[in-house]
């Protein structure tokens, strides 16, 4: 989920043309003002995201209204902070909606001139439904609009709070290492025949590896996890293709669980120790925590392929979750 906190980032998203989405929507600075009709327009907006997968509105950027370039970031509009304060959002935001939103932020990005803004509100996705007070239904969004939910689908809402929320979440994990430093065999220094010993070059390898981590957002712990994540064959290494399914032309498909084996032993097995390891068995995942991480080894070019990433999440007797996320958006983190 995209959250700008800069004005560079609010630059990106108008010269990257990021469209508008279930979880992203631009909102001019008009769409603020201090009447009825505009507060309810509000409560409608933020409550409707809630109720659906969570995300962002920015008040403060012009989209293009129609044409080809329609849901597209046209420019910044800018917000008088001395009129419309991000108290005064808030407390919009607050008295139109019930129950209130845990977790709701709002983000004010200084613009060049005094008193110019823009108000971004991050909006989480909720474990219950939530009711526009200024006009007492429930709202959600379905693609690019903002609807009245149904009776199933508040009643599927509310489930939330008696099923666990999981969610994938990625990390590249990159790993230089000497080659030949790790290795078991004796390190012997080279001969110098009466000279001073010559060294060989250190030749460096660097491993990339996809961390994938399933993350409680609910309210109740999980007990079973399964998850399937679908990713283009071109970014993975040729030996981890090998043990992967391939459901579609390009596209192979990892499994992962939230199993876990424990060390019941260590046995010597003459070049070391090796560890013995008992039967698998699920690791329940506590609210707000992750789950183990399953790897999966990537190809050392995949940070030139432009790219998506798609995954499928069953958890006990909750409704399958559905995500996608893009490849350049994950963090790369360096380790020893």
């Amino acid at each position: 989920m995209i959250v700008p906190k800069s004005l560079k980032e609010l630059d990106n998203l108008i010269s990257d043309g990021v469209e508008e989405s279930i979880q992203l929507e631009y909102k001019s600075a008009d769409a603020l003002q201090n009447t009825d009709p505009y507060k309810k327009e509000i409560a409608k907006d933020v409550s409707a995201m809630a109720n659906s997968a969570g995300g962002v509105i920015i008040y403060g950027i012009k989209e293009f209204g129609t044409g080809e370039k329609k849901h597209l970031p046209e420019r910044i509009t800018p917000v008088n902070r001395s009129v419309i304060s991000k108290e005064w959002l808030d407390q919009v935001i607050s008295n139109g909606i019930s129950p209130k939103i845990d977790g709701l932020r709002i983000y004010p990005i200084a613009l060049e001139q005094v008193d110019e803004v823009v108000y971004v509100v991050e909006i989480p996705q909720s474990s219950t439904a939530h009711q526009n007070t200024k006009e007492f239904r429930y709202y959600k969004r379905y693609n690019f609009e903002v609807v009245p939910m149904l009776d199933y689908e508040i009643k599927d809402i509310m489930n939330r709070l008696k099923y666990p929320v999981i969610e994938l979440d990625f990390e590249i994990e990159e790993y230089t290492y000497e080659e030949g430093k790790n290795s078991f065999l004796p390190q012997y220094k080279p001969f110098s025949f009466g000279k001073e010993a010559v060294e060989p070059p250190k030749k460096y390898i660097t491993i990339y590896t996809l961390k994938v981590f399933p993350v409680n957002k609910g309210k109740v712990f999980a007990n079973y996890i399964n998850y399937y994540v679908q990713l283009p064959e071109i970014i993975c290494d040729s030996e981890a293709i090998s043990h992967l399914k391939k459901p579609a032309v390009g596209i192979v498909e990892f499994y992962g669980e939230n199993t876990f084996r424990d060390v019941v032993r260590v046995k010597n097995a003459g070049l070391g120790f090796v560890p013995e390891y008992g039967p698998s068995r699920f690791d329940p995942v506590l609210p707000g925590l992750k789950g183990r991480s399953e790897k999966i080894k990537l190809d050392e070019k995949f940070q030139s392929v432009d790219c998506e990433i798609s995954w499928i999440v069953y958890a006990d007797n909750a409704s399958p979750q559905k995500g996608s996320v893009k490849l350049n958006e994950i963090p790369i983190k360096t380790t020893k």
